[in-house]
């Protein structure tokens, strides 16, 4: 049996990493003093001694702090590549559909607060947060995940019905597109990456979920229209909102092509001393870790799969047309197969 050593940091080393784990967390305008004694419900005197090393912090403080930033003290214990402890958001696990879209929005929301920020979106399918402005293909999406991913029980029937889908869903995914749309992002997609969303579409029709035609048009017609949606950014360099303000920042999106190298949906966060990477799991679940050795060996990877990739954005135009094209006609090639 294999051991790995590694040196036991002492109580006030871990209470020291817990204050900057949460400082790295908070937004740069808010006081970590006032913080810590709103979330322990004592006094900013007693925070302060918390602070200096004074007094150690106790269990019962501990887990409230643990509870709300989602620290793992395992991870304060072991900081290498052996022992990594992850945040995992598992629906209808630990949380529930309306949780964990809310939980996506308060993540943006804190990083698009950082004066430095950078976005890293390894698509392996289509980016969930370049749906929410289409509501018919948003529903379908989120319709197929309540039904076939989580077999919630009110999605049982033969039908798709999107009336079932709570108007929640839809409030909090506007939202999620609104703090996407202020954080400087790059994707990396290939060709294959509109596959999952018309292999679930081709599935629900083979299956005769789908009674209505014209609704099932009005499907296509929507995925058309956001693939436009985002040719056009790509070629803008910045991310434009039916709803939202566009920020008309040309360093706000960048597209690659990588035809190659796609492994997984991997999106990783970049706030100057701040990182954080997230991995998804069984389809929608996210396993979330701030393990410094983990992100880095994240962010060299993705650094190295953008080295390997095409720019499409703004730039070669004549590569973007051809992209999308090909994407284009996947969507064409399947309604054509759908309705003769």
């Amino acid at each position: 049996m294999i051991s790995y050593l590694y040196t036991m940091p002492n109580a006030i080393d871990i209470q020291d990493r817990i204050f900057e784990k949460i400082k790295h967390l908070l937004p740069e305008d808010t006081s970590f003093v006032d913080e810590l004694a709103l979330q322990l419900g004592i006094s900013n005197d007693s925070a302060y001694r918390r602070i200096r090393g004074e007094k150690l912090l106790s269990i019962e403080e501990l887990l409230k702090l643990g509870t709300a930033y989602h620290i793992s003290f395992d991870s304060l214990l072991r900081n290498d590549l052996h022992n990594v402890s992850f945040d995992y958001r598992s629906i209808n696990g630990n949380i529930s559909f309306e949780a964990y879209f809310n939980s996506i929005l308060e993540n943006l929301k804190l990083v698009a607060s950082f004066d430095k920020k950078a976005l890293i979106y390894m698509a392996k399918d289509l980016p969930l947060v370049q749906y929410f402005e289409y509501s018919k293909i948003t529903a379908f999406k989120l319709f197929f995940w309540y039904k076939t991913i989580l077999e919630d029980p009110k999605f049982s029937g033969d039908t798709y019905d999107p009336s079932l889908l709570p108007n929640s869903i839809f409030e909090i995914g506007i939202q999620i597109r609104g703090a996407y749309l202020k954080i400087p992002s790059i994707e990396i997609w290939n060709k294959e990456s509109i596959n999952s969303t018309l292999n679930q579409i081709e599935f629900y029709y083979d299956c005769g979920y789908f009674k209505d035609d014209n609704l099932l048009e009005s499907i296509f017609e929507e995925l058309k229209q956001l693939i436009l949606h985002i040719k056009k950014d790509a070629g803008l360099g910045y991310k434009t909102s039916m709803v939202h303000p566009s920020t008309k920042d040309k360093e706000n999106y960048k597209l690659y092509c990588n035809d190659i190298t796609i492994g997984d949906n991997t999106i990783f966060f970049d706030m100057g001393d701040r990182k954080v990477a997230n991995i998804t799991h069984n389809v929608l679940n996210i396993l979330t870790t701030s393990n410094p050795k983990f992100c880095k060996e994240t962010h060299n990877a993705l650094k190295n799969i953008i080295k390997k990739s095409e720019l499409i954005s703004v730039v070669s135009e004549k590569q973007r047309n051809k992209f999308f094209s090909v994407i284009l006609l996947k969507i064409e090639t399947l309604r054509a197969k759908i309705f003769g």
